[in-house]
């Protein structure tokens, strides 16, 4: 044992027996273990919620579309030849008009370039549709391959978008 002076008096300090010495690297172990688990989740989170707020974003974009489409005026192309394609033309022009203008102000650019816009008619009804396609392939946040948990984040290919509307 050695002597060690302190304020209150002398001290003697035991040397680390042979079961501390072994212990002395575990807690660096857990800790090490420890953040991988949490580096895990917290790129879980924000890598799931990404994707998870563009197909919302996709979502409300084809809304309002669908919502244009409708205010569009019928009456408003009766004197031209072919009124009804005319009217159809200007509602899609009108939906994709207001589509890309939310999209533009929504989305970051690389997201806004892989971002498509479709409309199509089933009798009355208008279906516009937003599609990131390829979304797997080319993420925003990439994606990290795990050992026994696999990817994070797992996401479709496509993040799509989607509304109806039936337009009198």
């Amino acid at each position: 044992m050695r002597q060690v002076a302190s304020p209150i008096g002398d001290t003697n300090i035991k040397p680390p027996s042979g079961r501390l010495r072994g212990q002395r690297g575990a807690a660096a172990i857990e800790a090490a273990l420890l953040f991988v688990i949490f580096f895990t989740l917290f790129y879980a989170i924000v890598s799931y919620s990404i994707p998870m707020m563009m197909m919302q974003v996709f979502n409300h974009a084809a809304s309002a579309g669908a919502r244009a489409g409708v205010a569009v005026e019928r009456s408003y192309f009766d004197d031209e030849e072919n009124a009804e394609a005319a009217y159809l033309t200007g509602v899609e022009a009108r939906v994709r008009d207001v589509v890309e203008a939310f999209l533009d102000d929504t989305l970051l650019p690389s997201a806004r370039a892989n971002a498509d816009v479709n409309l199509t008619w089933d009798n009355d009804i208008l279906i516009v549709t937003v599609r990131y396609a390829g979304y797997r392939a080319n993420p925003l946040v990439p994606i990290l391959r795990f050992p026994v948990i696999g990817d994070v984040p797992r996401v479709p290919d496509d993040l799509i978008g989607r509304a109806a509307v039936q337009v009198l």
